[in-house]
């Protein structure tokens, strides 16, 4: 860790954050600061989520933002809390001059983790609810102005990660050809299973994978496969696919290798279906992986902050 980091995570704890809540409103809050609610509306529902900021050099700035998509145990914790992996990857971004955006998909439907669930609520599936939740995200940010709406990302992890990968596609749910766009997609440890059986899956999109190798709840395998077919779909017919898809897999990384400072431990009780009891599950931190994951997506955004799109208009 450098010295700006830790000089960031001092400043984290020590000050208060100032973020304005309503739509529209600039933000002024300090670069290492907590995350402040803000509610916003949802296709079927109200949505919560919590919102952070760096300070703008000028009132009238507007910055890139991402929006942050929770995993099968819901954006908070029993006690109320962000984990701290999702807290370090705001804190992340917004070092990075990020508008920071996590949306609670399960509190405000009532719900809590569904991990242990093998017939998940059809309130929880990624390529519905979820998808469509990730766009209410996107509209809500676009209309603030100290947002860029031409630069808005968005990044899940496991249950996230497979919402990310429903919300790439031209037909998912919430996306219209007239609203905002999604500026390009991040999927941590994601399923691409189903992708990779569709025929015609592509994206509307950049996007980036990244998987741990030892990941025996989600395997990487198929998002490996995934970005193989739709890069040679892309070399075929660019203006049929036209957008670039990698997968990264880190060697040594479990599921959530992300987590800070959390060891490798077994949850017996988790819906696995590469289980042979259909439970069961390795998940935990993996500090190399987390750090080249940390790199590999700064470099990610960085490249496209100023790319177009095929057709001429911006991403």
């Amino acid at each position: 860790m450098n010295a700006l980091d830790v000089v960031s995570r001092l400043v984290r704890w020590a000050a208060p954050i100032l973020v304005a809540t309503a739509a529209g409103c600039a933000t002024v809050p300090n670069s290492g600061s907590r995350e402040q609610p803000v509610k916003f509306p949802g296709k079927d529902v109200a949505l919560n989520g919590l919102l952070s900021a760096p300070a703008p050099a000028h009132p009238s700035e507007r910055r890139p933002a991402v929006v942050l998509m929770h995993g099968c145990s819901g954006m908070l914790d029993s006690r109320g809390r962000l984990s701290p992996r999702d807290r370090e990857w705001a804190d992340q971004f917004v070092r990075w001059g990020y508008v920071v955006l996590h949306v609670d998909s399960f509190g405000p439907r009532g719900l809590g983790s569904v991990c242990d669930l093998k017939n998940r609520p059809a309130e929880s599936q990624p390529w519905t609810a979820r998808t469509a939740d990730a766009y209410a995200a996107l509209d809500f940010l676009a209309a603030r102005n100290d947002v860029d709406p031409q630069q808005i990302f968005v990044l899940g992890w496991s249950h996230g990660g497979s919402t990310v990968m429903g919300l790439v596609r031209p037909e998912a749910l919430g996306r219209r050809d007239d609203g905002p766009r999604f500026k390009a997609a991040i999927g941590f440890y994601p399923g691409c299973v189903g992708p990779l059986r569709m025929k015609d899956f592509r994206t509307t999109m950049p996007l980036l994978i990244l998987h741990g190798e030892d990941d025996d709840w989600v395997p990487a395998a198929p998002c490996v496969e995934l970005a193989k077919k739709l890069t040679a779909a892309h070399v075929a017919d660019a203006g049929k696919n036209p957008f670039p898809v990698k997968t990264i897999v880190y060697p040594g990384a479990r599921h959530g290798f992300d987590a800070i400072a959390t060891p490798v431990r077994y949850l017996p009780n988790v819906h696995n279906p590469l289980s042979p009891t259909g439970r069961g599950s390795w998940v935990g931190g993996h500090e190399p992986s987390r750090l080249k994951a940390i790199d590999d997506t700064k470099s990610f955004v960085d490249s496209l902050r100023r790319t177009r799109l095929p057709s001429g208009r911006s991403l």
